[in-house]
C-alpha cells in the first residue's frame, strides 16, 4: 500500500523561502526535485530522493 502522500498533486507552496524538495510523479513513476516554497503545498513533497522512492516507487 503506498503511502498516501504519493498520490497528492503537487503544490509547490505559497511562500518564498524555496528550498529544494523531491516530489512523486505517478505518469513516470520517479521521484524528481522541485522547488518548495517553505509553507503550505502538498504532501506530495520528501526530503530526500530516497524517501520518495522508498515510500511512492513501485517495483514490477
Amino acid at each position: 500500500q503506498p503511502d498516501k502522500r504519493c498520490t497528492e498533486v503537487l503544490h509547490q507552496g505559497n511562500c518564498r523561502s524555496y528550498v529544494v524538495k523531491w516530489y512523486y510523479d505517478s505518469t513516470a513513476n520517479s521521484c524528481a526535485q522541485f522547488w518548495y516554497g517553505g509553507c503550505g503545498g502538498s504532501g506530495n513533497r520528501f526530503d530526500s530522493e530516497l524517501e520518495c522512492r522508498q515510500l511512492c516507487v513501485k517495483t514490477k
